[in-house]
């Protein structure tokens, strides 16, 4: 019983700390920093977590920096084959396509 517990107490505290560093490297890709930028987006496609595919199309198609546009591209590849990403999002503005990629593929803040 009280394995189980520690087994369990320390999933959660885990758990926790996986949601933050998740929530930090998601925060870090509004940085005006492209080397950071690009760090996150290296972090996320490793892990290749769906939940970050929407961060990161935004990033795609809105951060100020062409560079780390195109390195949120290639981020995206790890995560979503072109082709669905495309079906997806085509002739869609930003807003509703990041709504379309929440509802299928979750978000960070859950």
């Amino acid at each position: 019983m009280v394995d189980e517990y520690v087994r369990t107490a320390a999933s959660a505290v885990f758990s926790g700390l996986d949601r933050l560093t998740f929530k930090m490297l998601v925060e870090t890709l509004r940085s005006e920093d492209p080397e950071a930028v690009k760090t996150a987006i290296d972090q996320l496609a490793k892990e290749k977590r769906p939940v970050a595919i929407a961060p990161l199309y935004v990033v795609s198609m809105m951060h100020p920096h062409p560079w780390v546009r195109q390195q949120a591209k290639n981020g995206l590849k790890a995560l979503i084959a072109d082709d669905e990403l495309a079906k997806l999002t085509a002739d869609k503005d930003v807003q509703e396509s990041v709504r379309i990629l929440i509802g299928k593929y979750g978000h960070y803040k859950k």
